[in-house]
């Protein structure tokens, strides 16, 4: 009995005027309306956790079978189906203090809540927070139950829709657009249908006489060397107290303080000036230093924010020598080259993520040299830990509204509940400095393109409810007014992709090109003329990890390449052919054992993601010519085993893209362009078919370098040009004096003709003028490689603690070092090796004695 009190009572912050119970241990069942007291048996809940699913508590007690498994996901569509209830039984403390609120972080979604059999509350958002005043219903010093009842979103959502009709959508069941939930429950191109429900935030108990409920630290950066800065506090109180702000710089001096008396609720506010401060800066631009602001009331809790002052503008200016505008972000009067992911929920059930799962993710980007990653509109707002963790690495974001590929409603109802969401959002958000932009939805300005709903761009009115895209209210009239009163600071942009002349508009706005896998399907040795002045999304499929398989596929009989059970982990409409057209026309396939088959379409992701960073950056030209402001791939992540766009799988394994765009992203880098031509004409852009065009054609090359860094970087440039065949060297070209300019790419070779007799591979590189060390490097192939021959290779490999060496008498395409027996995080993967070089892999946690293999392409 003891134990059961101790356990009632876990989570409670105590102060003398203040407490602070949060609620663990829950229990739940099936909901029966008719007989729900003496329905089925209530079941433990996953021990000792304050956030939960259905799903998760399901599979927690061996009820199901684990739907990331083989095919068992579609064994579990009865629980979306079903209504669930939740129980949760506390002791309230004794009645000392005079306000007591039950608040929801977060309940996913259409929930009906009772307080000792007391209805106090119904949701349909699973993006707002509720509070409830229940100094009424609380038995004080007593146990009390709290009852939660989930009603089926689906066909919740499935009743709305009868009564409303039927909307357009990419993905998922049509009737989501109805429900405030995360999207990709309902399905999507590369996730399961897992519709869940459940506390998937905190519930707690706050029991106080005077409490801060919020804090804002909002920053004026007009003039950067002395920030003025407001602390607005949100003070809830029944009795006088007193307020106290301290202000912490980042190494650990207190630099202001304030105390001062309240009598009633509202806001109090203080203002200063910090001389000459610390900036924050993203990623390979600066520091990333973060001020502590401290905000208590005596007997109660402290609660801290931890901010970076920066300024963030998003540019968007006219050319002189290109139509269109500019789209990229300058921070501290710094343009800022994106490079980076979109992200989506790293797991199908987010409570089933820890903060270690969020810290890992974030350290992967950060360790492929990407300096953005782009909260995608499907998913949620994400939790805590993943903005505090952008706030630490330097990670700009780019955080959508949570819209997406639909035609969703804009009736005065839905428009509210929105407003609700955003403002609960915007408020917890506000104070991470790493939020750069938000967006309003993704591609639903494509929905109703694609859709012929009805846009006029040239309609202003901002009230678009009697049309039959009512959404666009919320996009151009509802958020970019709440995202103006709170957090003023960051720039909005009515969706994702948006601007110019309609969505596929490559001179203004950003842009989603799809038109490699999706769309018209062209070779991506085409993304040169496929940009635009911010690539928000782009991608190309791959297979995971071989070891991925072998954790979600059971029966070893079903790991090859047209199985039934590695088909469904591919949710990807039409992925059969349009797998096969890309490796086809890129990679000989000697084989289909699945060994081979990973191999090539990773290869092929990489090759392609590699070239569009490379094409793309090269955009990047300096002051008044920057054509392009960043690329964003779709994407990093994945929610679930599968095959994808991403370029790590979902068990954290980088796939060889991942090492390409690290390779492309890099501060300093090469960058490398062939062009054929006939009778000066480029191949590709000739009208007639050149299967039947036999004239003669000529070869050139173009080199560049990439320098993000704020100071010029002087270097010499090395070429070198090597029979792809016989690995033969062809031709040095004279080692060349260069200064890579700050903060932009510097062309260096235009046009260099060379020999096409024969297939040519060109090697680059930027060696240090004061060690020697090679700064960067890059290998130019020719194209398609499935034509290339690479008889009579050697590499050999040497493996030490911590690292490992590979050196090679010819040029190798694709090296991929693979470590047998256990998981090893490698620096570098999936590159080329020249003759002549050494070339170091970090992988801290490889051994001598370690069983290391390799293979290569061919």
């Amino acid at each position: 009995m003891l134990k059961q009190i101790n356990r009632l009572f876990a989570g409670i912050k105590l102060h003398s005027m203040y407490t602070e119970q949060i609620l663990t241990n829950w229990k739940y069942r099936k909901y029966d309306s008719q007989d729900n007291e003496e329905g089925e048996e209530w079941k433990d809940s996953r021990k000792d956790v304050s956030c939960t699913e259905i799903h998760a508590d399901l599979l927690a007690n061996n009820e199901i079978k684990d739907p990331f498994l083989d095919m068992n996901e579609k064994e579990v569509q009865w629980i979306g189906e079903t209504d669930w209830e939740y129980k949760n039984e506390f002791i309230a403390p004794k009645k000392e203090l005079k306000e007591n609120e039950l608040v929801f972080e977060g309940l996913d979604t259409f929930a009906t809540v009772y307080l000792n059999d007391k209805e106090i509350l119904k949701t349909d958002n699973m993006f707002r927070e509720y509070q409830v005043n229940v100094s009424d219903q609380l038995l004080f010093g007593q146990l009390n139950t709290l009852r939660i009842v989930f009603k089926s979103a689906l066909l919740t959502a499935k009743e709305i829709e009868k009564k409303r009709g039927t909307l357009a959508c990419f993905n998922g069941d049509p009737c989501r657009l109805y429900a405030r939930k995360a999207q990709y429950h309902f399905g999507w191109d590369w996730g399961p249908v897992l519709i869940t429900c459940g506390p998937y935030k905190p519930v707690k108990l706050v029991s106080y006489n005077t409490r801060v409920e919020d804090v804002y630290v909002k920053i004026d950066t007009t003039d950067l060397t002395k920030p003025k800065v407001s602390v607005e506090a949100t003070i809830k109180t029944s009795s006088s107290s007193t307020v106290n702000v301290e202000v912490v710089d980042p190494q650990g001096n207190v630099i202001q303080t304030f105390s001062n008396p309240i009598k009633k609720s509202g806001l109090v506010s203080y203002e200063f000036e910090i001389e000459n401060p610390e900036l924050w800066y993203p990623i390979g631009h600066g520091k990333q230093p973060l001020y502590d602001v401290n905000v208590s009331i005596p007997s109660g809790p402290t609660i801290t924010k931890h901010v970076g002052i920066r300024k963030v503008e998003l540019i968007q200016e006219e050319f002189a020598e290109q139509s269109g505008t500019s789209f990229y972000f300058k921070v501290n009067d710094i343009p800022i080259y994106a490079t980076g992911s979109n992200w989506i929920p790293a797991h199908s059930l987010q409570t089933m993520l820890t903060d270690q799962d969020y810290k890992d993710w974030l350290r992967l980007t950060i360790n492929g040299h990407q300096n953005m990653i782009r909260v995608w509109a499907g998913g949620y707002y994400e939790q805590d830990i993943f903005y505090e963790e952008c706030d630490r690495l330097g990670i700009m974001v780019w955080q959508d509204f949570m819209f997406a590929c639909g035609q969703y409603p804009g009736d005065p109802e839905f428009i509210a509940n929105v407003s609700e969401e955003v403002k609960h959002q915007l408020k917890r958000l506000r104070n991470h400095c790493s939020i750069t932009i938000y967006a309003g939805n993704n591609e639903d300005y494509q929905v109703a393109e694609q859709c012929g709903l009805e846009w006029d761009p040239n309609d202003t009115s901002g009230d678009y409810s009697n049309t039959t895209f009512p959404a666009r209210t919320i996009y151009e009239t509802t958020l970019p007014k709440l995202v103006s009163q709170y957090q003023p600071d960051v720039p909005y942009h009515p969706g994702s992709p948006w601007g110019g002349n309609g969505t596929a508009d490559p001179t203004i706005g950003d842009l989603h090109q799809w038109n490699v896998w999706h769309g018209s399907q062209e070779k991506y040795q085409n993304w040169y003329k496929l940009g635009g002045r911010f690539v928000s999304e782009f991608g190309m499929e791959a297979l995971p990890n071989r070891k991925t398989y072998e954790q979600c596929i059971s029966d070893p009989t079903e790991l090859y390449p047209q199985s039934e059970t590695v088909d469904h982990h591919n949710k990807a409409d039409g992925f059969e052919r349009r797998l096969a057209l890309y490796v086809i026309e890129n990679i000989k396939v000697q084989g289909l054992d699945f060994d081979s088959w990973i191999y090539a379409t990773q290869l092929m992701q990489a090759e392609c993601l590699g070239y569009a960073y490379r094409c793309w950056r090269r955009e990047w030209r300096g002051e008044g010519k920057r054509y392009n402001g960043g690329t964003i791939v779709w994407q990093i992540n994945d929610c679930w085993p599968v095959a994808s766009w991403s370029i790590i799988d979902f068990y954290k394994r980088p796939k060889l893209a991942y090492y390409s765009v690290k390779r492309e992203s890099q501060p300093i880098g090469v960058g490398m362009y062939r062009t054929e031509r006939r009778d000066g004409v480029v191949v590709e852009d000739e009208a007639f078919g050149v299967a039947f065009d036999y004239r003669p054609t000529t070869l050139s090359i173009d080199l560049w370098g990439v320098n993000s860094k704020t100071e010029d970087q002087p270097a010499i440039l090395k070429v070198d040009i090597y029979h792809v065949t016989s690995g033969e060297k062809l031709k040095s070209l004279p080692d060349t004096d260069v200064v890579l300019k700050a903060n932009s790419t510097t062309e260096f070779i235009k046009d260099l003709e060379i020999a096409n007799d024969k297939p040519v591979v060109v090697y680059g590189r930027f060696v240090s003028k004061e060690d020697g060390k090679v700064l960067a490097w890059a290998g130019d192939w020719p194209q398609p490689l499935k034509y290339l021959k690479f008889p009579d290779r050697k590499v050999d490999v040497e493996v030490h603690d911590g690292h490992i060496t590979l050196t090679s008498d010819k040029p190798v395409k694709g090296v991929e070092i693979i470590v047998d027996g256990k998981d090893t995080f490698l620096q570098d993967n999936g590159f080329d090796l020249f003759p002549g070089d050494t070339y170091t892999v970090v992988a801290e946690d490889v051994k001598e004695s370690d069983k290391v293999t390799i293979r290569y392409y061919h």
